[in-house]
């Protein structure tokens, strides 16, 4: 039955509970393309679906479009991003660009210490894709990327390749393409900090070319959830 708005004398752990599974509930829905891209987000009618009040809907749209998976129009409400191929196959171009020369600046610079702290990053991104958690996987894998680049001393590098990881991500979350994959991720970063260890910055290079050429190639439709998944 729907949660009419008597839920407020219910205690507030409950009620942040309840807008942390409606976020969690959408943002997979999208992810998963049962929301499909476009479309629009009907606060009556996925309380509806959900058995919530509108209010942890909204709240979950306002974290959605903070995140960048959904945009807003005055007077017409929200909708779902449609980013096209292209869109996505020039934003991972520059970003593995950038990359390059992050990475290239680092192997020459790059200290035993430094090269630790990345090994312990992939040790810690590892666990987190061995036990399926995408959202913490993404963050991870950010992390990882953003200390690489962090490293090369460039900060006006950082900042852009930090403002394209995140576009990336939401273009991941989007498409969801990692679990589907036969390789592992951190098996691709091991390599690039490998050769980041060794000072060597051309096969650092090919290794961050070949690993973001990856992300590209998995990109894909992760088809749909069935007609009751928006059951809380």
């Amino acid at each position: 039955q729907p949660i009419r708005s008597s839920i407020g004398h219910m205690e507030n752990s409950r009620k942040i509970n309840s807008e942390d599974a409606v976020y969690r509930k959408l943002k997979t829905a999208i992810r998963k393309r049962y929301i499909k891209q476009g479309s629009q987000l009907v606060e009556v009618a996925l309380a509806q679906q959900l058995g919530v009040s509108r209010t942890p809907v909204r709240s979950a749209i306002k974290r959605l479009e903070a995140e960048g998976l959904v945009y807003s129009i005055p007077n017409r409400g929200a909708f779902v991003i449609t980013p096209t191929q292209k869109e996505i196959e020039e934003t991972f171009l520059v970003r593995a660009q950038l990359e390059i020369m992050a990475t290239r600046l680092t192997a020459t610079r790059i200290t035993p210490e430094q090269v630790q702290e990345l090994r312990d990053l992939i040790s810690v991104e590892t666990k987190i894709f061995d036990e399926n958690n995408l959202d913490e996987y993404y963050t991870a894998n950010d992390n990882l990327h953003l200390r690489i680049a962090e490293f090369s001393g460039n900060k006006v590098l950082c900042s852009y390749i930090k403002e394209l990881l995140d576009r990336t991500r939401i273009y991941l979350i989007l498409y969801d393409p990692f679990y589907k994959l036969e390789y592992s991720p951190t098996v691709e970063h091991t390599t690039i900090v490998d050769a980041l260890a060794a000072h060597n910055a051309e096969q650092a290079c090919l290794a961050v070319e070949a690993h973001i050429n990856s992300s590209i190639n998995g990109l894909e439709s992760a088809g749909q959830l069935p007609e009751d998944y928006l059951t809380l």
